[in-house]
């Protein structure tokens, strides 16, 4: 438990992008029930947010669902209030860097989302950026990657799906889709067991599928973007048809499921399941979940503080605490930090300063390089 935070009386603000910032949670309710680990993750009463499956991070991204609110981040009215997206493109190049702001816009370039399902997330996958050029009109794919937090033990173990058996086939796939044989859809997928700590790499056109009973956190190019082979939920309730691919239809929909992963089951955990690179550094260890090596779309590390630990704010940074409490230091301010408290530290703030007060540890996101 985090002690009291004792702090001076607080000096007039700074222009936002010359200092970090907290943002408001962002609860965003999809398709499917559950939301309860999230509320935990952030000290709530479990059901405090019915339906709110997910938590979108330093979002400028609208969800594509139907009657959906507003899924952009808002900033923390006490840290100078207002909209993440409004506030970056009335500045872009002050928040983000002249760079990433003439490359990507006034867009992080990335998004990052908090998951918790009480049911299976139907089998689905996520169009490159030339197919989702090609077939919505959108500039950015959804490659992804999931960083497991926490699992439902009471509910036993967690899986995700990913991956074609061999032998699959588009023909047979796709009379499986317009059969809805839920069983066999799944069936033509491997399932791996997960548990927390573990790092899971989805590139865009990868068959996949999460569990039920994960906290998962999902850093992903930014856009809703989801292409399904279901559409009749595990509780057996129905979605539309254009549910499945949003109205491009069916050859779409196939076009964007890569069949080139109908590999063993051995191979796919091999180019999926990643091996997070440890290095120390002054004040902790930073473990990069997720390198450039990987994708050149964003970047995950965890830090794990033991003492201040330093770090470079190049070109800027989107942080979430997951566990522990202390503070961040920097552009002239000392926010404290606690499990679910997310920060941006904008391009103006060229270094910060984490702090620990007992444990703190800390997934910071990496934003793509322009060249990139």
């Amino acid at each position: 438990v985090c002690g009291a935070w004792k702090t001076a009386a607080r000096q007039p603000m700074s222009a936002l992008w010359q200092r970090p910032f907290r943002l408001s949670p962002c609860r965003v309710s999809y398709l499917l029930p559950g939301g309860e680990l999230i509320d935990q993750f952030l000290g709530q009463q479990p059901g405090s947010h019915p339906g709110a499956s997910q938590m979108w991070v330093a979002s400028v991204v609208q969800s594509t669902l139907k009657g959906a609110a507003d899924s952009r981040s808002a900033i923390l009215p006490q840290d100078g209030g207002g909209v993440l997206a409004e506030a970056l493109t009335a500045r872009p190049a002050e928040f983000l860097g002249a760079e990433n702001a003439a490359a990507f816009g006034p867009n992080p370039g990335f998004l990052l989302k908090l998951l918790h399902s009480t049911q299976r997330l139907l089998v689905q996958t996520h169009p490159t950026r030339e197919k989702a050029q090609k077939y919505f009109g959108w500039p950015y794919g959804k490659t992804e990657a999931w960083y497991v937090l926490d699992v439902d033990r009471a509910a036993g173990p967690a899986y995700v799906w990913a991956g074609f058996v061999p032998g699959t086939a588009p023909q047979r796939f796709r009379a499986l889709i317009e059969a809805q044989d839920t069983a066999a859809i799944l069936g033509c997928l491997h399932r791996f067991e997960i548990r927390p700590g573990d790092a899971v790499f989805i590139p865009a056109g990868l068959p996949h599928a999460l569990g039920a009973g994960s906290l998962v956190a999902e850093i992903q190019e930014p856009t809703d973007i989801t292409l399904r082979a279901e559409r009749i939920r595990p509780d057996g309730s129905e979605l539309p048809p254009e549910s499945l691919h949003s109205g491009a239809g069916m050859d779409a929909l196939l076009d964007c499921f890569d069949f080139s992963w109908a590999l063993p089951a051995g191979t796919v955990r091999e180019r999926c399941f990643l091996r997070p690179e440890a290095r120390m550094l002054p004040g902790g260890e930073a473990q990069v979940l997720v390198g450039p090596e990987k994708t050149p779309y964003f970047g995950l590390v965890r830090l794990v503080c033991t003492g201040r630990c330093r770090r470079r704010n190049d070109p800027f940074r989107v942080l979430l605490v997951e566990r522990g409490c202390g503070w961040l230091e920097g552009g002239g301010e000392r926010l404290p930090l606690r499990q679910g408290t997310e920060v941006f530290v904008p391009h103006g703030v060229k270094e910060y300063a984490l702090v620990p007060q007992g444990e703190l540890a800390v997934l910071e996101c990496v934003p793509p390089r322009p060249e990139q």
